[in-house]
C-alpha cells in the first residue's frame, strides 16, 4: 500500500498485519512435555468455584478458552490461542486458497453484493455480475435478516464441488434471478500484482507468505526476465508477514548459494541456520526490497538476509521489528496453539524484535509513539533499542532491537488537507460511487473496454462520478473541503478509478492503477536508477 492507502485504512490495517504477523514459522508439533498435576489441580479447584459459586452462569468451555488466551497474552504479544473457527481462517490464508464461489463482496446495509468476481471462477462462468445483490442460498435467506458478514460468507461457501443455488436480483431488474453456481477451490495469490514499470524495472508486490507464495515468485520472476528485467523492486509494504518457509525459499532465489539466510535459537531450541541452496533465480540482476514500518516478520527476515548480505537495497521506512517464531500445537477439540519457541536473527547477528517486557498494550502503544516520532523527524534512528553495532557483509553496520532501519529512508508523508480524502475513504464513498457505477453500466464497460490495458490507458474519471462522490460524502456527514479538492482531486479521481477497474477486470488491476500516484515507489524506482 502507499502511504495514502495506509492513511485509509489506519488502526485497522495495523491490527491486521499484527494478526498476519504471527504466522511466522508455524509447524504442526504435537505436545510431549509432561503437565504438573498440582498446576492443573488448582485450575480446577478455580474453576469450580466459579462454576458454583459464581454471580452469573459461566460457559465451562467459554471459561477455558479465556484462560487459556490470558496465560498466553501473559509470555509475549504474538503467542496465541486459536478457537476451531480461527484455526480455519488462518489456514486457508496460510494454505493460499479457499472452497467457494469466486466472489469479493461490498455490503449495503445488511445486503451482500457482488463487488469483483475472481476471472474464470465459478459465479463468472454461471454468469454473476458485479452490482448483483445475493438475497438467497439455497433456502436460506442472507438478506435483510442482519446476518452477520461471517455468516453470509460461510453460507455462500461449501463442500468442494457442492451447487449453491442463488437468488439473485440484478440492477434494474424487478425479478429475481436463481443461478446454479459449483462451488471450487478459489486461490487467494499472495503476489498480487507484478510487472514491468519501466523498459528495464520490474516490480513484484508480496502481500503475504503462504504456501503459493515462493512458486508465485518463481512465476513472476521468470515473467519479467522475459520481458528484459534487468532491475527488480521487490515490495513487501504493509506484508505482517506468513510462513518461514516461504520466506526461506524467496531469499534463496534472491542469493548465491551457500550465504545465511536467517537463524533461529530458543531456551528449548538449538540454533538452527537456514542457508540459500544454490544461485537463485535473481541472485544477480539489481534489487530493492521495499518496505514501511506495518513490514513485519518473514518481511523482516527478506529484508534482513538482503542488507546483511549487501545483496540489494533497502528503502522505505523502519519495519514493524517482529523477531519471534511461532509454532502450532493442536489440541485435542481442533483448536491450536501458536507458541513462540524462538527468536530468529539476521545473518549478521542481529535480533530485530522490539522490547515486550512492559506487556502487550505497552508493546503496541510504543509502536504507535514511534509512527508519531519517525513521522515528524527526518531521522531514522528516531529510537534505538539495540545500541550494539552489527555488520553487514561489506562491513556496514547495521542495528536490531527495533525493527529493519533501511539503507534508503523514504519520510513517511503527512498532510492536514488529506483529513478530507481520508474520510472519503473511510465512509466508503469512493467504493460506493465506484460499484454503483459499475452495476448500472457493466454490460456496456465491458463491451467498451475490452481488455485491462485498455481500461488503465483510456478510462477518466468524469466530474458527474467526482461531483458524486463529493455530495455522497456530504451525505454521510464529510462537509466538503474545496483545498483538499484542489490539491488532491486527481487523487481521488484514481481511486475511483481503481475501484472500477477491480470491479470490471480484477483485484491486480486496482494495484496497478493506484502505483500510477506511488510516491514511495516513484522515490525507490530513482534510487535504484541511480546505484
Amino acid at each position: 500500500m502507499n502511504d495514502k492507502e495506509k492513511k485509509r485504512y489506519g488502526l485497522p490495517t495495523l491490527l491486521i498485519v499484527l494478526l498476519v504477523g504471527v504466522l511466522v514459522g508455524l509447524l504442526i508439533l504435537p505436545s510431549k512435555k509432561q503437565t504438573n498435576s498440582t498446576s492443573l489441580t488448582k485450575l480446577d479447584e478455580a474453576m469450580a468455584l466459579i462454576e458454583s459459586y459464581y454471580v452469573e452462569n459461566q460457559d465451562r468451555d467459554t471459561l477455558t478458552e479465556k484462560m487459556i488466551s490470558a496465560m498466553l497474552s501473559k509470555l509475549d504479544p504474538h503467542s496465541r490461542y486459536l478457537s476451531v473457527e480461527e484455526l480455519r481462517k488462518e489456514q486457508e490464508n496460510i494454505q493460499g486458497g479457499f472452497e467457494g464461489i469466486g466472489v469479493l463482496l461490498f455490503y449495503q446495509g445488511d445486503t451482500a453484493c457482488v463487488d469483483n468476481l475472481i476471472p474464470g471462477g465459478p459465479a463468472e462462468k454461471a454468469g454473476l455480475m458485479p452490482g448483483d445483490r445475493l438475497l438467497a442460498v439455497d433456502t436460506t435467506r442472507i438478506a435483510g435478516v442482519n446476518m452477520s458478514k461471517d455468516k453470509i460468507v460461510n453460507t455462500i461457501r461449501g463442500p468442494h464441488h457442492s451447487i449453491a443455488d442463488i437468488t439473485v436480483l440484478r440492477y434494474g431488474e424487478s425479478k429475481v434471478r436463481h443461478i446454479r453456481v459449483k462451488r471450487d477451490l478459489i486461490s487467494t495469490p499472495s503476489i498480487v500484482y507484478s510487472g514491468m514499470i519501466d523498459n528495464e524495472t520490474g516490480y513484484i508486490r508480496l502481500t503475504r507468505f503462504c504456501e503459493t507464495s515462493h512458486d508465485e515468485f518463481r512465476i513472476a520472476v521468470k515473467q519479467l526476465k522475459a520481458e528484459g528485467m534487468k532491475s527488480l523492486i521487490l515490495d513487501l509494504r504493509s506484508n505482517g508477514g506468513g510462513l518461514l518457509q516461504a520466506a526461506l525459499g524467496i531469499a534463496d532465489e534472491l542469493l548465491p548459494g551457500r550465504e545465511t539466510i536467517v537463524y533461529t535459537q530458543g531456551d528449548h531450541q538449538r540454533k538452527d541456520i537456514s542457508r540459500s541452496t544454490r544461485g537463485g533465480l535473481w541472485c544477480e540482476g539489481k534489487l530493492a526490497v521495499l518496505i514501511d514500518e506495518y513490514s513485519a516478520s518473514a518481511s523482516e527476515i527478506i529484508a534482513g538476509t538482503v542488507q546483511d548480505n549487501d545483496r540489494g537495497l533497502i528503502i522505505g521506512r523502519r519495519s514493524f521489528g517482529k523477531g519471534l517464531v511461532q509454532r502450532q500445537f493442536s489440541l485435542s477439540d481442533g483448536s491450536a496453539i501458536w507458541l513462540t519457541t524462538a527468536r530468529y536473527y539476521t545473518p549478521s547477528g542481529r535480533c530485530i524484535q522490539r522490547p515486550y517486557d512492559r506487556g502487550t498494550d505497552e508493546y503496541y502503544s510504543e509502536f504507535l509513539e514511534q509512527l508519531s516520532l519517525e513521522a515528524l523527524s527526518d531521522s531514522l534512528l528516531t529510537k534505538i533499542n539495540d545500541s550494539t553495532p552489527y555488520h553487514t557483509a561489506k562491513g556496514r553496520i547495521v542495528y536490531g532491537g527495533g525493527g529493519i532501519y533501511p539503507d534508503h529512508h523514504l519520510k513517511m508523508f503527512t498532510d492536514s488537507l488529506l483529513v478530507y480524502y481520508n474520510r472519503l475513504l473511510d465512509k466508503q464513498c469512493v467504493a460506493q460511487v465506484a460499484f454503483d457505477y459499475v452495476a448500472r453500466n457493466y454490460t456496456q464497460l465491458k463491451k467498451q473496454y475490452t481488455t485491462e490495458d485498455q481500461f488503465v490507458k483510456e478510462f477518466v474519471t468524469s466530474d458527474e462520478l467526482m461531483n458524486a462522490c463529493v455530495r455522497l460524502g456530504e451525505k454521510r456527514g464529510v462537509k466538503p473541503h474545496p483545498q483538499t479538492l484542489a490539491k488532491y482531486g486527481d487523487e481521488i479521481r484514481l481511486s475511483i478509478k481503481a475501484q472500477i477497474g477491480q470491479s470490471l477486470f480484477r483485484s491486480e488491476t486496482l494495484y496497478r492503477i493506484l502505483l500510477l500516484k506511488d510516491n514511495d515507489l516513484t522515490s525507490a524506482l530513482r534510487i535504484v536508477k541511480s546505484h
